[in-house]
C-alpha cells in the first residue's frame, strides 16, 4: 500500500480505534486520528510507540462538529468512523444514545462529501444492529448480514433497557448512513463492520480498569479475584481481527456499500476460566472457578462465512484469551 494513502480514524484513542490505527500503520497507510485532547493523543503514542511519526492528530471535541470534521478529512483518501457513544446506563435514550450515534455518523459523511479524494467510509456498527432482542436467544437462529434489529424508533425512545437502546442507536446510525448514500450519491461508498462482543488486549489510554470496554470489563471480572460464578454465553471477536477487518474493508471491491459480520466464535465465560486456570495454575485464586452451567448448544449463531470467503482471518480462541488476560493483568499494575 502506498504511503501516500491517508486514512482518518475517528475516536482513535478508544479501544477499537487504537487497534485500527496500529493496523493501518502496519499496512503502510498514513493515519490521522480525531481526539478530544492532545493529552489523549500523547498517551496513545506513549502506549504504542510504533505510532510515533506515523500518525497525526486533530482535535474534535464533539463528533457532530461539522466544521471541525471538514478540517479533519482534508486530504484523506479513506475514513474509518469508529467513534460512537457506548452507554447502557442512560437517562435519556434520545439525547444520550440515538442522536449522538445518528448525527455523528451523518456529520462524518457530510464532511467526507467535502473532500473529493475520499473513496470509502468504513463505519463501525455492531451485531446489535442485526440482533432481535425480542425473541428467545436460545433458539439457534443463524444471523447473517441480511438481518436487522426489528426495534422501532418509538420503542427505542421509551425502552428502559440500556442494551436495547444501544442496539437501536447502532441500527439507526447504520440506516441513516445507507439512506444518506442513496439520496446524496456522494463520490465515495460505505461499508459497515458488525462485530459482537469485542475482546482483546487494551492498548488505549485508560484512567482505571473501570475504563475498560464492557466485554473486557466482564473478562477482567473473571480474572481479577472477584470469583464470580461464570456462565455468560455470547459471541465474540478479537479486537485485532476487528481492526484488520476495517483495513480490509477499505479497498475490497466486493464490500462497496456492503456489510460485514465479523465473529470469531462463541464466548462462554466458563470456558474462559477453565482455559486460563490450565495455563496459569499459579493464579487459581485469582481466576474465577467455573460453574456447573453447561454451554447451550442452541445458542444463536453468527454466520461469518462472508468474511472468511473474502479472505479475513481469525485468531484462535486460545490466543485471544491468553493475550487478553496477560494484557489486563499488566495494565492493572498502572493503577495499583
Amino acid at each position: 500500500m502506498s504511503s501516500q494513502q491517508l486514512v482518518l480514524v475517528t475516536g482513535v484513542s478508544g479501544f477499537i480505534g487504537a487497534h485500527v490505527a496500529v493496523c493501518l500503520v502496519n499496512e503502510g497507510y498514513r493515519v490521522r486520528g480525531t481526539v478530544r485532547s492532545m493529552e489523549k493523543a500523547n498517551k496513545l503514542i506513549h502506549l504504542n510507540p510504533e505510532l510515533e511519526g506515523k500518525i497525526e492528530f486533530v482535535i474534535v471535541t464533539d463528533i457532530v462538529d461539522l466544521p471541525a470534521l471538514k478540517g479533519a478529512v482534508k486530504g484523506c483518501d479513506y475514513i474509518c468512523h469508529v467513534a460512537s457513544p457506548v452507554l447502557v446506563d442512560v437517562h435519556d435514550n434520545k439525547t444520550e444514545l440515538l442522536d449522538p450515534a445518528v448525527n455523528g455518523t451523518l456529520r462524518v459523511l457530510e464532511a467526507a462529501t467535502s473532500e473529493p479524494k475520499v473513496k470509502r467510509v468504513v463505519i463501525t456498527s455492531s451485531f446489535v444492529a442485526l440482533r432481535n432482542f425480542s425473541t428467545d436467544p436460545n433458539v439457534g437462529y443463524n444471523y447473517t448480514e441480511k438481518d436487522w434489529n426489528p426495534i422501532t424508533y418509538e420503542e427505542a425512545l421509551t425502552t428502559k433497557n440500556g442494551t436495547f437502546a444501544y442496539g437501536a442507536s447502532k441500527k439507526f446510525a447504520e440506516k441513516a448512513a445507507r439512506d444518506y448514500v442513496k439520496e446524496k450519491h456522494p463520490q465515495y461508498d460505505i461499508c459497515t463492520i458488525n462485530p459482537p462482543f469485542v475482546l482483546g488486549p487494551s492498548i488505549h489510554p485508560m484512567n482505571s480498569m473501570q475504563s475498560l470496554s464492557t466485554p473486557n470489563k466482564i473478562f477482567w471480572n473473571l480474572i481479577n479475584g472477584s470469583q464470580i460464578q461464570p456462565s455468560l454465553q455470547h459471541w465474540k471477536v478479537d479486537v485485532r481481527d476487528l481492526a484488520n477487518a476495517h483495513v480490509f474493508a477499505l479497498t475490497n471491491e466486493e464490500l462497496s456499500n456492503g456489510r460485514l459480520l465479523v465473529a470469531q466464535g462463541p464466548f462462554f465465560s466458563n470456558h474462559v476460566c477453565k482455559m486460563l486456570r490450565e495455563h496459569f495454575p499459579e493464579k487459581t485464586n485469582t481466576i474465577s472457578k467455573p460453574s456447573d452451567v453447561p454451554f447451550n448448544e442452541n445458542l444463536y449463531k453468527l454466520d461469518n462465512s462472508l468474511s472468511k470467503s473474502l479472505g479475513l482471518k481469525y485468531r484462535s480462541e486460545e490466543e485471544t484469551y491468553l493475550d487478553t488476560a496477560l494484557n489486563l493483568w499488566e495494565r492493572a499494575k498502572q493503577f495499583s
